[in-house]
């Protein structure tokens, strides 16, 4: 059974969002587009740093083997992590100058092996 069914059949997100595949989601980010999303992935290349009100929040990439997204979060997180995203996702996205594509604004985050006791036996 795929990872995506198995978690789809444990985890009920708070706002009501189906688990995607990260490919299903960069594919058509126009249906996602301002939606509440829930993605599963590997922590990489996490920046600390303070948003417009001075406020820390944590910058990184989710990867899931097949794909990468930007992810924007106030939840502490590390490199190496396998967690799940539930949040906000946006198809692009103007700050300024820069104009940021396919990112999520994490509502939640859980660690994956938080649902590991519940997998075995």
């Amino acid at each position: 059974m795929p990872l995506v069914v198995l978690f789809s059949l444990l985890f009920v997100p708070r706002a009501g969002a189906d688990l995607l595949e990260m490919a299903d989601l960069m594919a058509h980010p126009e249906v996602y587009d301002h939606k509440t999303v829930v993605v599963i992935g590997l922590v990489k290349d996490v920046q600390l740093v303070n948003d417009q009100k001075a406020e820390p929040t944590f910058k990184f990439f989710l990867a899931d083997g097949v794909g990468m997204l930007k992810v924007t979060s106030r939840i502490p997180v590390q490199n190496g992590d396998q967690i799940i995203v539930e949040g906000t996702f946006t198809r692009r996205r103007q700050g300024g100058r820069l104009t940021v594509y396919n990112e999520v604004n994490a509502l939640t985050i859980r660690p994956l092996n938080q649902f590991n006791a519940d997998l075995v036996g």
